[in-house]
Formats: C-alpha cells, structure tokens, sequence
C-alpha cells in the first residue's frame, strides 16, 4: 500500500504543478490471439493464448528541451493448454512509471533525447484444472532505467518517437510471494554497442500528442 500512496502522491503532485505548461499525451494498446494445433495421428491437441495491453502516457514539457511525465501499465493474458485435462491460464499485471525526458541533441525535426524511468508493476496469475482454480503467486517489480530515443516532430503537436539499443542502464528488484514463502531477485543491466542500434522485426514506432 505505501507504493500506491507514493505514486498517486506523485500523480496528484504532478497536475498540479505548472498548469499552464504544455501537456502531451500518448501511448499504445494491443492485442493478439493465437491457436496451436498438434496431430500426432491418435489424439489432437490443442493450445490457445490471447494477450491484451493498453499502456497510456501522460505529461508535460517544463521547456523546449525537458519534459516531464508518467507511462501506466495494463496487460491481460489468457490460454488454455492440453485437452485432457484441459488447463486455463491466466495472468494480469498493472503498473505505472514516472518517467524524466531530456532532448540532448536537435536538428531540425529530428531529436535525440535520454529517458529514466522509475516504475513498478503487480502481476498475478491462476490457473484453472478440471473447474479447480488455484492461485499462483504474487510478483512485485521495481524498476530504474535509463535509455535513449529518437524523435521526429510531424508537426507541432504531434511527435513520432521509438528507442534505440545503443545503450541501457537498468536495475530491477522483484519479488514473489505464494502466501507461505517469498523469493527475491534482483538484477543490473549496463550495455553499449553499435551492433543492433535498430533491430528491424522488434522496431516500435509510438507518438504523443501536445496541446
């Protein structure tokens, strides 16, 4: 609870100041649905997965070259596995992260620019066996990251943007806790390189919208 009462503080903290700064908004949603059939000339099986994602983004530019803002993250996954017994799996995760941009580098409408973010997401998970659910366990997230981006402004109010893998620096903490035991990780992640700055088949083109 004292996580939630952090971020909410930060999100009520965060319309209140410089109301009259330039607000922007974007984001994407998602979903996908899959079906696998095997045949191995006595029985067929069948597997279904299905994915739902709808992350929203607000904020807000305190100049022309920093900016300010907060990525929230919904996902919804489902499927089923086997047929006898037949097995149901689901899972949803939220989470929100505020996020500080700086444009470092401007040339005409294009603009590379470094994010942190500092987030968190709740993730939960069941599973149902001949109309029997059984909860899975509960995992925590926290997360730092530090990254760069490219943007191209179309006009001036809509922007494209997409990352680039030229350099990461991240940590991450997680937890998971099955009522009866809790296991922690952690893990840090420091990397550069010009090998993959673009990789084709994973790029991710996103836009925000500035009023």
């Amino acid at each position: 609870m004292r996580t939630y009462r952090v971020f909410l503080t930060f999100l009520f903290a965060f319309f209140l100041i410089n109301l009259n700064a330039q607000f922007f908004v974007g984001g994407n949603i998602g979903f996908s649905a899959a079906t696998h059939k095997n045949d191995d000339g006595i029985t067929t099986s069948k597997a279904t997965t299905n994915s739902f994602s709808f992350n929203p983004s607000v904020g807000k530019f305190l100049s022309d070259k920093v900016a300010l803002g907060l990525d929230l993250n919904l996902t919804f996954n489902g499927g089923t596995t086997g047929t006898n017994p037949e097995i149901k799996v689901k899972s949803s995760s939220v989470g929100a992260s505020p996020f500080l941009r700086y444009y470092a580098i401007t040339w005409n409408k294009f603009s590379v620019f470094g994010q942190a973010n500092l987030g968190f997401a709740i993730t939960n998970s069941s599973e149902t066996i001949n109309g029997t659910k059984t909860d899975g366990p509960k995992v925590s997230s926290y997360y730092f990251t530090i990254y760069p981006g490219l943007s191209y402004d179309v006009s001036d109010k809509l922007q494209l943007q997409t990352y680039i893998n030229i350099f990461r620096l991240g940590y991450g903490y997680n937890t998971e806790d099955d009522g009866s035991t809790k296991v922690t990780s952690s893990n840090f992640v420091l990397g550069a390189g010009l090998d993959d700055i673009i990789s084709v088949p994973t790029i991710s083109v996103g836009a925000i919208y500035k009023f």
